[in-house]
């Protein structure tokens, strides 16, 4: 079922979301994965990508290092691999949530442009994720951010798959075949393996989660960071620009009504 994990794991190197549902497809039973893009007020911030993984799916990965169970450990050997580190990607500890155990994979990024390029990482340019990019804008008084791309899972599973990974795995995407995935497992895939998107822009949270199978699905997100100080002095110098012009105005008045009585 594993045989081909060491292959797979080279393919972090070009891309990181295929390989994973790759490593984690064929222990079907019950498998989450989320990426989430979180953005700071100053426009850095962190793409991360999470698995999640249930005691049926964790008992069924390979015993890496033979202690004689399937654990967390296994599953966190599994994915931290120096390809993948020497990419800039770190490798949290597993955590339980939810009754899943967790491995959570990270990259920063310093700009918006940055963003794109970890993005970038993810699927190929035929992948399940789709010109994903974060933008920023600065108008006055305000900093505007936005998340767009695409989801497109109505190839299945096999969305994830990629040209290089498929290379490194005999021609399957996925490195088994979906359909022989759901007679060995007995559920259709669709019902154990979910997926969802999340952004957090400042200002907003927006989560997607479209089903394998499913048309392809735009994702859109906008946040706004308002810079309170530089408004309130454009309101402050506003006022006394209207003040000014009143007491003109005013004075003004005053000396036409003086030559009047006069």
């Amino acid at each position: 079922m594993f045989g081909a994990s060491v292959a797979r794991s080279r393919a972090f190197a070009r891309r990181l979301l295929p390989a994973l549902v790759a490593l984690l497809a064929t222990a079907a039973c019950q498998v989450r994965t989320a990426v989430t893009v979180d953005v700071d007020d100053d426009g850095s911030g962190t793409v991360e990508v999470a698995a999640g993984l249930d005691a049926e799916a964790l008992a069924q990965l390979p015993d890496l290092d033979d202690d004689g169970d399937a654990d967390a450990d296994d599953l966190a050997a599994l994915v931290r691999t120096h390809d993948l580190e020497q990419a800039g990607w770190t490798v949290s500890e597993p955590e339980a949530h939810d009754d899943l155990t967790w491995v959570r994979i990270t990259k920063p990024f310093g700009t918006p442009e940055e963003a794109d390029a970890v993005l970038a990482e993810l699927t190929g340019p035929d992948g399940a994720l789709l010109d994903l990019h974060v933008t920023r804008r600065d108008p006055f008084g305000r900093t505007q951010f936005g998340f767009v791309g695409t989801a497109d899972l109505s190839g299945g599973l096999e969305a994830f798959g990629d040209q290089g990974l498929a290379a490194a795995l005999d021609g399957e995407p996925l490195g088994e075949d979906a359909a022989a995935i759901e007679a060995r497992t007995g559920q259709p895939l669709a019902d154990t393996f979910t997926f969802a998107v999340t952004a957090e822009l400042p200002g907003t949270r927006h989560t997607w989660s479209p089903k394998l199978g499913d048309p392809s699905l735009a994702m859109e997100a906008d946040g706004t960071v308002y810079h309170w100080p530089a408004v309130a002095l454009a309101l402050l110098a506003a006022a006394c620009v209207i003040g000014l012009v009143a007491l003109v105005v005013w004075r003004s008045a005053r000396a036409v009504a003086g030559r009047g009585r006069v």
